[in-house]
């Protein structure tokens, strides 16, 4: 009886420690927004990324006052739009937003479709389908570049350039847990990348705070933002990993897929995203939620969702390097092995606020097997 009750006053202080985090996570928002929001340049009234001139296409931008687009956008505009003056004075400022971000996904699928053949482009009538169909296919094709190019690039520098150093007794991933890690991963790509096309999707529409141009806020709100917003995913991130452990539905369900790497010599590179498809959208999803919360450059918000999968191939490396706050693999690696602790992404600061910090002991060894 003393434990259970114990157990339920430790539950409770952490409930309050995350209710207490997220009210004043909310509070800094409203005073912020409050401040901020109303001094918002709208974008008809900004020099977007370049001083330079649009020589011979004025006549487009013609109504939008001081407004030019960066060369690439504008090139691309002319040969593929041709909205004259008159089209543009039609736009109100969500409006011109969101013809800006469609612009900025059609250029960013045109260099993700450099990967594709050309034949192969014809006969699948790429150029019929919705901007959100060739969103997901672009975030489908580099999530496997990323997660296919780094993983043997990292792997072959950690195991054969510095394995002498990293592993000096040889005790490096079997090729059978490697192999499953890419097929799990492979298998879940497809999935993952429905999120940050319907994202796209969403935030063009308006419906979120983010917004296409540093300039609309400037420089010091687009730096406080960012902070802002990377906190509160952390805490997103956080609480939805822990979830997923201490909620038997969710561990039994979903992640204990990941969790099938927890002995010694199975956690390799590839093992970051071998996660059951629903497991890994939900603990991605807080970078698309806090856009509802703390305003957000969009390009911004798309690259740090992708270096994700950076930072994930890094902690499953084995590779313990000591740099405080960082949740580097050493951290990684004893949440493997306890399965009770160090549930952040980025930073310890939410398992020291939570009481699940659990300091590596510079040799990662005594953790394993427990």
């Amino acid at each position: 009886m003393g434990a259970s009750t114990k157990t339920i006053e430790t539950f409770g202080s952490t409930a309050a420690k995350a209710l207490g985090f997220a009210v004043f996570c909310f509070g800094v928002r409203q005073i912020v927004l409050a401040t901020t929001v109303t001094n918002k340049h709208q974008l008809r009234d900004l020099t977007v990324w370049t001083t330079q001139s649009t020589v011979g296409r004025n006549e487009t931008l013609g109504v939008a006052k001081s407004v030019k687009l960066p060369d690439w956008m504008s090139d691309w505009e002319l040969e593929h739009d041709g909205r004259r003056a008159h089209d543009f004075a039609k736009l109100d400022d969500q409006a011109f937003q969101r013809y800006l971000l469609e612009q900025e996904a059609e250029w960013k699928n045109e260099l993700a479709f450099c990967l594709l053949p050309q034949a192969f482009k014809e006969k699948i009538k790429l150029d019929t389908w919705p901007l959100i169909a060739r969103a997901w296919l672009r975030s489908f094709l580099l999530a496997n570049l990323i997660y296919l190019g780094l993983g043997l690039t990292w792997a072959y520098y950690i195991y054969n350039v510095y394995g002498f150093r990293f592993f000096p007794t040889g005790a490096t991933p079997r090729v059978g847990d490697v192999a499953e890690q890419v097929k799990v991963s492979l298998g879940a790509l497809p999935m993952y990348s429905f999120l940050p096309a319907l994202c796209e999707n969403i935030v063009e529409r308006g419906w979120t705070l983010a917004y296409v141009r540093v300039d609309e806020y400037g420089w010091a709100n687009y730096l406080f933002y960012f902070f802002a917003y990377m906190a509160f995913v952390e805490f997103g991130v956080y609480w939805n990993h822990r979830l997923l452990h201490d909620l038997r539905f969710g561990y039994d369900k979903l992640h204990y897929i990941h969790h099938k790497y927890n002995k010694e010599n199975t956690l390799s590179p590839f093992a970051g995203l071998a996660f059951h498809p629903i497991d890994g959208i939900l603990q991605a999803i807080p970078y698309f939620w806090t856009l509802f919360v703390f305003p957000m450059h969009a390009l911004t918000y798309e690259l740090m969702l992708f270096s994700t999968a950076v930072w994930t191939t890094n902690i499953h490396d084995c590779v313990e390097v000591e740099c405080q706050p960082i949740m580097g693999a050493g951290y990684h690696t004893i949440h493997h092995t306890t399965y009770r602790h160090n549930y952040g992404q980025f930073f310890t600061y939410m398992d020291r606020a939570f009481g699940t910090i659990l300091y590596p002991d510079n040799s990662g060894k005594k953790h394993w097997n427990k």
